[in-house]
């Protein structure tokens, strides 16, 4: 065999086996990736009997502030459907915040607001992301502000909520403590 033959035939077998050493460790990282993509996946998958966990919110809340008080006031409309609406209560003036449509649709729990002169007055979803407990995280990473809206369900009567996001690219986040009055 000539030397130049012995060269390139053990180049190849270098190159066949660093090739092959490549492709095994693509195949082990899919192995323990795909396992962890799919418990992503598996959070944003919801049924009835998740939806039927936020039936707490059924009722009247408020929220105590110096600058006009805060309510937000829910009902069921149907098996699939929640309809909510905040205002602000500052002496007997009564100011419109939101209307707000909490529905499920298939594996999807949606959050979808409509904020009083914002949006061109149309609805923006928010997707149920994750449940943890009695808090409930609905995200819309591509809403300017904000990105996560959170509803955390203290007790029968004490509800703590909070937005959050950028503005400005630095983080902000509004939390709203309410009691239940009805």
């Amino acid at each position: 065999m000539k030397f130049a033959n012995l060269i390139g035939t053990t180049f190849d077998l270098y190159t066949m086996r660093a090739y092959h050493a490549l492709f095994q460790l693509k195949k082990r990282l899919l192995i323990v990736l795909l396992p962890l993509c799919c418990g992503f996946l598996q959070d944003t998958s919801f049924n009835q009997k998740d939806f039927e966990k936020l039936k707490p919110i059924v009722g009247t809340w408020l929220n105590k502030r110096e600058r006009g008080d805060i309510y937000e006031t829910w009902m069921r409309k149907s098996e699939k459907e929640f309809a909510g609406m905040s205002y602000t209560l500052t002496n007997a003036d009564t100011t419109p915040l939101e209307k707000v449509r909490l529905y499920i649709q298939g594996t999807e729990i949606v959050y979808a607001p409509v904020a009083a002169g914002q949006n061109g007055d149309k609805e923006v979803l928010f997707k149920l992301k994750s449940i943890k407990g009695n808090r409930f995280v609905f995200e819309n990473l591509h809403h300017d502000f904000p990105k996560r809206i959170v509803y955390d369900f203290k007790s029968g009567d004490l509800l703590f909520a909070y937005i959050e996001g950028e503005v400005n690219t630095k983080s902000r986040r509004v939390d709203y403590p309410y009691k239940r009055i009805h």
